[in-house]
């Protein structure tokens, strides 16, 4: 009875492989999209960055535009047309204020217009922080600080990018420290991701309003005498973060057809910002 299975299992298996037919994508109808991007942040100018959208089934990539009519209006009032400098940049000479909401018209013949609207986040400090170094030596013998600062969050939806880095004596730079680790609960969660570079994104769902401690574990051996970190805080808009979380990291990952977010109404792309606090701990 078992072999009279297998046997009949067999037999519809083949019966259905011949009856797979291939399935074609019509894509013909394909319609390119205006993609502008733009991640702007106050105290630097804005410049957005236009290009035309591809099939998904194309080989060649994307292609600067640097035709497009690019308008910026503040809080609803037209205020300047970008300037094309080439390679589809487009700068302006507005500095972008928290508190203010930038809305970008793009136009360019032979696309659908594109519009694309967001509101400057409050920058959010940092404040109390200390490092204390060589704190516990883990199981590979490297030992490790604690680094605590506090955030303020204010009582309204928030969300933070956390970004570390150490002055580098050979670049004479400050470079990513991808190493720190915290095991703080909100930058651990299923809103928060960490970023292949060490950064943290993370929102303050769990503690709207109040002021928040964090502790970081940083590996020592990161300076000569004595610490030069540098700590930096985006406040980022919704629209901000989500695109961040959704965005490929690799070139790799880009090819998985995951949806990244867009904010741009009949075009693709970002137009969003964000505000920056940074604490130099020397």
């Amino acid at each position: 009875m078992q072999i009279k299975n297998i046997l009949l299992f067999c037999c519809s298996f083949i019966l259905l492989a011949s009856c797979q037919k291939e399935f074609q994508v019509d894509n013909t109808n394909y319609k390119p999209k205006l993609v502008l991007n733009n991640l702007f942040q106050q105290n630097a100018p804005f410049e957005v960055v236009v290009s035309k959208s591809t099939n998904v089934y194309d080989t060649i990539l994307p292609s600067y535009l640097s035709t497009a009519t690019v308008k910026l209006y503040v809080n609803g009032a037209y205020t300047e047309t970008l300037t094309s400098i080439g390679q589809g940049k487009y700068n302006a000479t507005t500095l972008p204020t928290a508190g203010n909401t930038y809305k970008i018209s793009l136009s360019n013949a032979g696309f659908d217009d594109a519009v694309a609207e967001n509101k400057m986040p409050n920058p959010v400090k940092i404040s109390n922080w200390a490092y204390i170094d060589s704190t516990f030596k883990d199981s590979n013998g490297d030992y490790f600080g604690d680094l605590t600062f506090t955030i303020d969050d204010p009582m309204e939806e928030n969300n933070y990018l956390l970004s570390f880095q150490f002055w580098d004596v050979v670049t004479q730079s400050y470079l990513y420290l991808s190493l720190f680790e915290s095991a703080d609960q909100s930058l651990n969660q299923n809103l928060a991701k960490r970023l292949q570079n060490g950064e943290y994104l993370f929102t303050d769902n769990l503690f709207n309003g109040k002021k928040k401690n964090i502790l970081l574990k940083i590996p020592s051996g990161y300076y000569d005498t004595t610490p030069n970190y540098l700590l930096k805080l985006y406040s980022l808009s919704k629209a901000a973060y989500f695109y961040a979380y959704t965005k490929p990291e690799t070139i790799g990952n880009a090819l998985n057809n995951t949806p990244i977010y867009s904010n741009v109404t009949n075009g693709l792309g970002i137009f969003a910002g964000r505000s920056l606090d940074v604490d130099t701990i020397r």
